[in-house]
């Protein structure tokens, strides 16, 4: 099943060009890995995708839902922005349970929605203290149990691992692969890590001045580049250095 359409899509802030002409499709279980140099129109994609923005030009849908419709495109999609911010004052699980809540769920299936999650992203021996205690790496992880709290159809991740030790790293990545495998949830994952790309994501999208330079398989990006590495296909399709 298509769970996401995108034709054509454009954003354009005066002269300047952040989306140009992109197109792509995705279905239940796919992992996107969304590449590019800074400035090359990745969060600008996610923004469009997730209606904070609205299109200069062209259209999408999520599950068959029209982009012209933000309000039911937001009930079966989940977000983790690059810079996402929490009350360091509540609990995990008063954070998720909120959350659930706001997706209107009843007070108890809001809690056990609650717990669920934070035991499926590592997090369920810290679900009773406050977020202020949690290290980066289990803000992300929270952030990400936050976007699955609506039983989402399409997942974006932006930079979900920036920042992060290796072992957490690791552990995102995990926590993307069973979202994929088990919930059957296409992930949108923007990151700068092609190693990222290449351990967990079945489809390549790399973006150069907001114009779709590749899209396939990683072996079909290195085909299309005339290489064995996607560090070089990167730097031979937008002329930068490796991510």
């Amino acid at each position: 099943m298509s769970t996401l359409e995108v034709v054509r899509l454009s954003k354009r802030y005066g002269e300047r060009t952040a989306v140009d002409d992109l197109s792509f499709t995705a279905r239940q279980g796919d992992i996107i890995g969304l590449l590019g140099p800074n400035g090359a129109g990745k969060t600008t994609t996610i923004r469009l995708l997730t209606t904070i923005l609205r299109p200069s030009g062209g259209s999408f849908a999520v599950a068959g839902i029209s982009g012209d419709h933000p309000a039911q495109i937001r009930q079966r999609i989940g977000v983790l922005p690059e810079s996402a911010g929490y009350p360091g004052r509540q609990t995990g699980r008063d954070y998720l349970r909120y959350a659930a809540r706001l997706f209107g769920r009843d007070r108890r299936d809001a809690g056990a929605a609650a717990d669920r999650l934070l035991a499926e992203v590592g997090l369920g021996e810290r679900a009773g203290s406050r977020i202020s205690t949690y290290s980066r790496g289990m803000r992300q992880r929270l952030g990400i149990a936050r976007a699955l709290i609506n039983e989402p159809v399409v997942v974006f991740l932006d930079e979900p691992t920036l920042g992060l030790d290796p072992a957490g790293q690791r552990e995102i990545l995990a926590t993307v692969e069973l979202i994929a495998q088990q919930r059957g949830a296409t992930v949108v994952l923007s990151t700068h890590t092609l190693t990222e790309v290449e351990q967990i994501c079945n489809t390549v999208l790399i973006l150069d001045h907001g114009r779709l330079r590749a899209a396939g398989s990683v072996a079909d990006v290195l085909t299309a580049a005339g290489t064995t590495s996607l560090g070089d296909a990167f730097l031979s399709l937008t002329g930068e250095n490796r991510p």
